[in-house]
């Protein structure tokens, strides 16, 4: 059985992953009028939103997802990344890789629910 202590969980971006990074950040400039906030090259990754603060963030997709999976994956922030994803574990969740340090002074990590959906959480310090 999960710990019941509460976890602040907070709303972040919905991740957008792209095959053509620079195609998929220009349509959503052009066609829905998102702004670029921030653009993490080294990634690569950018933060976008619109005037009415609907935030989403473009990243590259690595190689290895194929064409027919599904490229959109919610965000949440959290103060703990490393107990969130012990919970997830513990309550039948799968996590997808170990918490981790960014190397940008955040922690980020990454599991499904039990369907299969993706999510990804971070801390605060996260960009």
């Amino acid at each position: 059985m999960p710990d019941s202590t509460p976890i602040p969980i907070r709303p972040r971006e919905t991740v957008i992953l792209a095959r053509d990074f620079e195609r998929l950040v220009t349509w959503y400039q052009t066609a829905l009028d998102f702004r670029v906030l921030r653009r993490f090259d080294e990634l690569p990754y950018a933060n976008l939103e619109t005037d009415g603060g609907v935030a989403i963030g473009i990243g590259a997709a690595p190689p290895d997802i194929p064409s027919t999976d599904a490229t959109v994956i919610a965000q949440i922030e959290t103060d703990d990344v490393g107990v969130l994803l012990q919970r997830v574990l513990s309550a039948g969740g799968m996590i997808q890789g170990p918490e981790r340090d960014a190397g940008g002074g955040f922690s980020f990590g990454s599991f499904r629910d039990p369907e299969g959906n993706n999510w990804w959480v971070v801390d605060a310090a996260c960009p």
